[in-house]
């Protein structure tokens, strides 16, 4: 019965740090839904401004006159791939979101019995143990086993978000800095034409990983809020979203300022600022979790002699 209740209690535990998940995904997904909205708005207004210069239009005939459709052309299709892109990237992010949040509600389905369970059993175990003086500690040991089990899961959930993240970073500033040694023999050595096209692909591949980046600091966001109460320092110091959206930055004008060496240099050192942040929230991490099991061992200690004295 007491394994029951501790394994009960990880499982109340479990549901209050679900809770909060769902509210604070539930209002990602407003917000990102309602940027979505205007990220398509924008494609629109794009593609249309494309469409002009390739149909007939008052558009089309003005700059066939000034002899530049050619050239306004190619600036408006790189423009409207620029706001398909970011449409694309917002789904992406939207579509984590939503699977994150069926997750959620799935684990919520699956414990609601656990507080009303824990309650019964807690009273059968009070009665039990009506005689010993040892029944109502053994009963806050299991309540904070419990919960010092959920915790602990909590904490190696978001140790491993936040090494998936570094990995994440790792792999978009190789790529990265690949597409800088090509940038810099495409500017200063005149490379021509293959080292701009493959300048061109490692940029592809980089916005790829930095995308994938993106996604993995957003999981990383999530599981830091679950375990805000273990380390309020650090979640309350952080500032993640002045990172997790760097895609975005680096990338928004890539398809048309030409200083593209230049956009390559902020990428890197955006990438290296957000390496360093996730550096540190490990090593938080991991001197909780050490912290987190030491008190869970001493606990069992106790629990163990008071059971078999």
């Amino acid at each position: 019965m007491d394994d029951d209740l501790t394994r009960l209690a990880t499982d109340i535990r479990e549901r209050e740090l679900l809770g909060s998940r769902k509210a604070g995904i539930n209002a990602a997904i407003t917000g990102l839904t309602q940027n979505l909205d205007g990220l398509r708005r924008r494609h629109a207004i794009e593609q249309r401004d494309v469409d002009r210069l390739e149909n007939y239009s008052l558009t089309r005939l003005l700059a066939a006159v000034r002899g530049s459709r050619e050239q306004a052309l190619d600036r408006e299709k790189a423009e409207a791939e620029a706001a398909r892109y970011r449409v694309a990237q917002a789904q992406d992010r939207l579509d984590a979101l939503r699977a994150q949040l069926a997750q959620v509600e799935a684990r919520l389905v699956a414990t609601a019995t656990a507080p009303g369970t824990y309650a019964m059993l807690l009273a059968q175990k009070e009665k039990q143990l009506v005689a010993s003086g040892a029944g109502g500690r053994l009963a806050e040991l299991a309540e904070q086993r419990g919960r010092l089990t959920a915790e602990l899961k909590e904490l190696t959930e978001a140790e491993s978000a936040a090494r998936a993240a570094a990995q994440a970073l790792t792999d978009a500033n190789e790529m990265l800095e690949s597409a800088d040694n090509w940038s810099t023999a495409d500017t200063f050595l005149g490379g021509g034409g293959l080292s701009s096209l493959v300048k061109h692909s490692r940029l592809d591949d980089a916005a790829a990983r930095a995308a994938e980046a993106d996604r993995r600091l957003a999981v990383l966001r999530a599981e830091l809020r679950d375990v805000n109460l273990a380390l309020p320092s650090l979640a309350r110091g952080l500032e993640l979203d002045g990172f997790t959206r760097f895609a975005d930055v680096w990338l928004d004008n890539i398809f048309t300022d030409l200083s593209v060496r230049g956009q390559i240099k902020d990428g890197l050192g955006q990438l290296g600022a957000a390496a360093q942040q996730v550096g540190k929230i490990r090593s938080a991490l991991a001197a909780r979790i050490t912290e987190n099991r030491t008190e869970l061992a001493l606990l069992n200690q106790e629990r163990t002699a008071l059971l078999h004295p």
